[in-house]
């Protein structure tokens, strides 16, 4: 049992690193939607299998301790590879497939089943082979099977927690599975594998030359992020999991962003400014920014999610010196948690392909209601094809709802069409006098709601 227990942890802990950094590593190709995670886990499930069955037949032969070092070290070294190769292959699988969603669909089971699959079947392997190891005796099989389960259910809890609270910040994805893939190493071949795992560790902490214009570089569980600039001009770049999805925030207004549109749609409403503000999904405080510029008497509250991304800015964008009052956690939540009511929601927490399904849902909505005020306003950023759903959530809370541009309205008050020009003249804003800044109303989506909520599959992929 001791030396069947430590292979079997090694093997639990890097099948389900693999699935928990499975959708960071495809998300470029695929997107980062519940689907793909469905995906890796039914392909994972598929390949297990089959390691279970190829185990406890080699299981049989003797001798069996060969078989399991092999099964070990394969499998380790397969989710190398997987580390290595999951970028170019699953690129090119997606580029060579139609871009209908059936055959992104096909694309996606096809890299998943040969990037996830080799490891997850040599890993399952370790199972069957590690009991035959440790059983002593027929009258002790059922505590040995115990134990053996017992020990798989530590690793996988290692690999369910360590990569998102610990190894994806500060490894990175990819080297976060390297790392794992040394415990495996570790029980085939005893203490050279941990001199491998401390000249990983060492490479992974060691200072990077970064490219020229770029000042930082970090990853999150959430996304990874890009600071580029120089001494006149800072730039936040957001390499959300998707394809090709970027987005940009300049430490400077300027030019022409759906984060305007959003302000210019308090125009509709035709009232004073608004005195409390909420940035729901704070990013790096360009939304923020405009609306100190726009109202600077206005109280103004924002709430981010990613704890890295607001350490890093707060600062940097000079956040706090605006007098813009940060909160970290989720929109939901802080939405309930705050006193008083609202003037001016905004929400903007499209990240990647789609927003989180309880932030697009009707009664997300509802409560964004109870807690404006009587003259309040909810404005959503929705670039297409969001909007007709988005906009059928609003339609739900709301007794006016419409779209100006890219964003979606609701508010208790009927709409002004010629507002947002007029807010926007007011305001200086000279560049956007060309825009016709018209409010439409397209024929809406069935409103999502919490018990289903998400949006169709297909769409995290276009």
């Amino acid at each position: 049992m001791k030396t069947a227990g430590f292979p079997v942890f090694a093997a639990a802990a890097l099948v389900m690193a693999l699935e928990v950094c499975g959708p960071r590593l495809l998300a470029p190709a695929f997107g980062n939607g519940t689907l793909v995670w469905s995906v890796i886990l039914a392909c994972t499930l598929l390949a297990m299998g089959a390691g279970n069955l190829l185990g406890g037949f080699l299981a049989d032969r003797s001798p069996w301790q060969v078989p399991l070092r092999l099964a070990l070290m394969g499998g380790a070294l397969s989710s190398i590879l997987t580390a290595l190769l999951t970028g170019p292959v699953s690129l090119g699988l997606s580029d060579a497939f139609s871009p209908q969603p059936s055959s992104q669909l096909s694309a996606l089971f096809l890299a998943c089943g040969l990037l996830f699959g080799p490891p997850a079947i040599l890993l399952a392997a370790v199972y069957p082979l590690a009991f035959r190891g440790a059983l002593a005796g027929v009258e002790r099989a059922g505590r040995t099977v115990g134990a053996l389960y017992a020990f798989s259910a530590l690793g996988s809890l290692l690999g369910a927690l360590a990569p998102p609270l610990w190894g994806i910040e500060v490894l990175g994805t990819r080297d976060t599975l390297w790392a794992f893939a040394m415990l495996p190493l570790l029980a085939a071949i005893g203490w050279p594998a941990l001199v491998v795992a401390g000249l990983l560790l060492v490479g992974s902490l060691w200072p990077r030359t970064l490219p020229p214009g770029v000042l930082e570089r970090w990853e999150s569980p959430l996304a990874s992020y890009v600071l580029e600039g120089d001494q006149e001009s800072v730039q936040l770049r957001v390499e959300i999991p998707m394809r090709p999805v970027l987005s940009t925030h300049p430490l400077r207004m300027g030019g022409n962003t759906y984060h305007e549109e959003m302000l210019l749609a308090w125009g509709l409403l035709k009232s004073a400014p608004p005195s409390r503000i909420l940035s729901l999904g704070l990013g790096g405080g360009t939304i923020a920014r405009l609306a100190r510029e726009a109202w600077p008497q206005a109280e103004i509250h924002g709430v981010e999610l990613d704890p890295s991304l607001l350490e890093r800015t707060w600062e940097r964008f000079g956040l706090g010196d605006l007098g813009i009052q940060a909160h970290l956690g989720d929109a939901r939540a802080w939405l309930r948690r705050l006193p008083g009511t609202w003037d001016l929601v905004l929400v903007d927490v499209s990240v990647g392909a789609t927003p989180p399904a309880h932030l697009s849902s009707r009664e997300f909505m509802t409560e964004v209601r109870e807690h404006l005020s009587p003259d309040g306003m909810l404005v959503v950023y929705a670039p297409p094809p969001l909007n007709v759903r988005l906009l059928g959530s609003v339609q739900a809370a709301f007794p006016q709802a419409s779209m100006l541009e890219r964003v979606v309205v609701g508010s208790r008050r009927p709409l002004d069409p010629n507002g947002p020009r007029l807010l926007a003249k007011e305001l200086g804003w000279v560049h956007l006098e060309g825009r016709s800044l018209k409010m439409h109303l397209p024929p809406p989506g069935a409103p999502l709601t919490d018990d289903q909520g998400d949006f169709p599959w297909w769409w995290g992929m276009q």
